[in-house]
C-alpha cells in the first residue's frame, strides 16, 4: 500500500542542522536499508512511501522541511517517532529538537498510548508467567503488529503517570520517581468477545517485569504503547529461531500458520529443564538448543546446519541476544541469499 498526501493526518517540520543536500543523501541510505526508496519528484522535492505513511523532505532555503502524511493520528505517531529516532543517531552535532506543526493536541497522551487493566495472571510453565489485559479500544492490538510496548512504573510502590504530548509535538516522559519502565511483549493471544489480550513475560533473576508480574494484582492499570513491529510471516517454509525471549513470538506464529506448513524451529535456553510449551505443527522439527553446554553462539550454529529447500519461498525469523542476532543477520542476508521482505532479524536484548 502507498500513501498520498490528500485525505491525510499530516505533521512537518524543519530539520535543524542539515542542510537540504545532505539530509537527501542520508535519508537514501537509510530508506536502501528499510527497503524503501527515496523517491525524486523535483530537484527540490522528494518522497519516501511506506505501508505506513509518507515521508516528503522540501528545500526550505538551505535546510530541508520534513512533511508526514499517514491515514490516522496511530501511523502518524509511527512514523514521526520513527523519524526523529533516526535523526537523532544521524549526526551528533545537531543539539536542537525538531518542532512539529499539524495534527496533534497538545496535553493528550500519544495516539497509540492505551491503560489497560489487568484481568488475570497464570504461571503456564516453570519460567513463564501469563498476564492477560483488558480495555474498551484493545481490539487495535488483534492486529497491525505482534510487538508493543508495556508501560509501568519503575518505582512499583508509585502510582502510574502516562506520557503525553508537549506544545511542540514531542512525547513527554515522567521521570524520577515516576519513570517509566517500556519493555517490548508479544501478543500471545487475544479474544474478540471478551475484549481481551495475553501477553507471556519470561520470569529471570533482576528482570524488572518480572518482578512486576509476580507482583501485579487484579484490576490494576497498565499501559501499552502499539502495536508493532511486524507480523505473521506467510511462506511454504519457515525457519524459527530465537531464545526465550522469543518464544511468546515463535508459539504465536506458529499458531497462526497455514496447515501444511513446513520449517525447523530451533529454541535456545539456559539449561535443559528449562523448556517451555510449543505448539508444533507436525510438519515442523523443533531443536532445543542448552547455552550452558553451547553459549549464546549456538543458536546461531544451529541454524547454519538446517537445510532450506528454497530461500525464495521460504522466511527466516531469528530473535536473540544482539550480537548473536547481528552475526545471523551477516551471515543470512550475505551468504544465504536472504531479502530484507523474507527474514526479521532482531536483537531482542543486550549482554552487559
Amino acid at each position: 500500500m502507498t500513501t498520498t498526501a490528500t485525505e491525510l493526518h499530516k505533521i512537518e517540520s524543519l530539520i535543524p542542522g542539515i542542510e537540504f543536500a545532505k539530509a537527501i543523501v542520508l535519508f537514501a541510505a537509510e530508506a536502501k536499508l528499510h527497503n524503501l526508496t527515496l523517491e525524486e519528484i523535483t530537484s527540490t522535492h522528494y518522497r519516501v512511501n511506506s505501508p505506513v505513511g509518507m515521508v516528503e523532505f522540501l528545500k526550505a532555503d538551505a535546510e530541508a522541511k520534513l512533511v508526514i502524511s499517514a491515514p490516522s493520528q496511530e501511523a502518524l505517531h509511527l512514523v514521526k517517532e520513527s523519524v526523529e529516532h533516526l535523526i537523532g543517531h544521524i549526526d551528533i552535532n545537531i543539539p536542537p529538537q525538531m518542532i512539529w506543526a499539524g495534527d496533534f493536541t497538545a496535553g493528550v497522551h500519544p495516539p497509540n498510548f492505551l491503560e489497560v487493566q489487568v484481568v488475570k495472571t497464570a504461571a503456564f510453565s516453570s519460567n513463564f508467567i501469563r498476564v492477560t489485559v483488558s480495555a474498551e479500544g484493545i481490539q487495535r492490538f488483534f492486529e497491525g503488529g505482534l510487538h508493543f510496548r508495556l508501560l509501568f512504573s519503575k518505582n512499583l510502590g508509585f502510582e502510574a503517570r502516562w506520557p503525553y504530548w508537549d506544545d511542540k509535538g514531542h512525547t513527554v516522559w515522567p521521570e524520577g520517581d515516576y519513570e517509566l519502565m517500556r519493555p517490548v511483549y508479544t501478543v500471545r493471544q487475544f479474544d474478540k468477545s471478551a475484549q481481551t489480550i495475553d501477553f507471556d513475560v519470561f520470569l529471570h533473576e533482576g528482570g524488572p517485569t518480572a518482578e512486576w508480574a509476580a507482583r501485579v494484582n487484579e484490576g490494576d492499570k497498565v499501559g501499552l504503547l502499539g502495536p508493532g513491529g511486524g507480523w505473521i510471516p506467510e511462506a511454504k517454509y519457515l525457519l524459527l529461531a530465537g531464545d526465550e525471549t522469543a518464544i511468546p513470538a515463535i508459539s504465536r506464529i506458529l499458531e497462526s500458520s497455514p496447515a501444511g506448513t513446513k520449517g525447523a524451529v530451533i529454541i535456545s535456553v539456559s539449561k535443559k529443564g528449562m523448556e517451555a510449551p510449543i505448539p508444533l505443527p507436525e510438519t515442523m522439527s523443533l531443536e532445543w538448543i542448552y547455552r550452558d553446554t553451547h553459549g549464546h553462539d549456538g543458536l546461531f550454529e544451529a541454524a547454519k546446519q538446517i537445510e532450506i529447500p528454497e530461500v525464495q519461498e521460504a522466511f527466516l525469523w531469528f530473535a536473540a541476544e544482539k550480537k548473536t542476532a547481528k552475526k545471523a543477520r551477516k551471515y543470512f542476508r550475505n551468504e544465504v541469499g536472504f531479502k530484507a521482505d523474507n527474514c526479521y532479524i532482531a536483537g531482542f536484548w543486550e549482554e552487559e
